[in-house]
């Protein structure tokens, strides 16, 4: 069992940052880099900006010992929208989609965190705590046929559209967060 928490309410959130960068470079489908330069540019972009400009919108999955079994990263700010994304470029391509859907998540889990509903329960807390925010919709832009599509489509994620980005083709799953009755 797992409890999650926000990033923001651990006791010593910067002491989790070692535990958080061997998570996310294990699940990464990048495992080398050019440079050590390189290297933190990556981690930047997909997670360093998150915690430095979101750390409220960071979600962390506890186990039974207090480890760190995987975490959520996310906004609610529209990327097309918001320059600190616009080194990001396929987002002015689902700018239409983002505007419709413009909280953003990651999610990535340890190794033997996987398949035991954990990162489901990370994407209800980040829901939740979205919707009630008002936010109107939440999207994932993955590619077609890795592991977390099939990930994403169990917790509720559609596809909504698709471009062909640098020779691959980008899916954008979104989820409605309209008001629960």
């Amino acid at each position: 069992m797992v409890a999650i928490i926000k990033w923001t309410d651990a006791r010593e959130p910067h002491r989790s940052l070692d535990a958080l960068d061997a998570i996310f470079f294990e699940a990464s489908g990048t495992k080398t880099f050019a440079s050590a330069e390189v290297r933190a540019t990556f981690r930047e972009r997909w997670l360093g900006r998150y915690l430095r400009q979101y750390p409220e919108w960071v979600y962390l999955a506890l186990d039974d010992e207090d480890r760190i079994a995987g975490y959520l990263l996310g906004c609610l700010d529209d990327p097309a929208k918001t320059p600190m994304f616009s080194d990001i470029g396929y987002f002015q391509d689902f700018a239409p989609l983002t505007a419709r859907f413009p909280a953003q998540l990651h999610v990535n889990l340890a190794p033997q965190a996987r398949g035991h509903g954990t990162g489901g329960q990370l994407v209800s807390a980040f829901i939740d705590d979205a919707r009630r925010a008002g936010c109107p919709g939440v999207h994932v832009v993955t590619a077609r046929g890795l592991r977390n599509t099939k990930f994403y489509a169990l917790n509720g994620f559609n596809e909504a559209g698709h471009i062909d980005w640098q020779g691959r083709d980008l899916l954008f799953l979104a989820r409605d967060l309209a008001p629960l009755d």
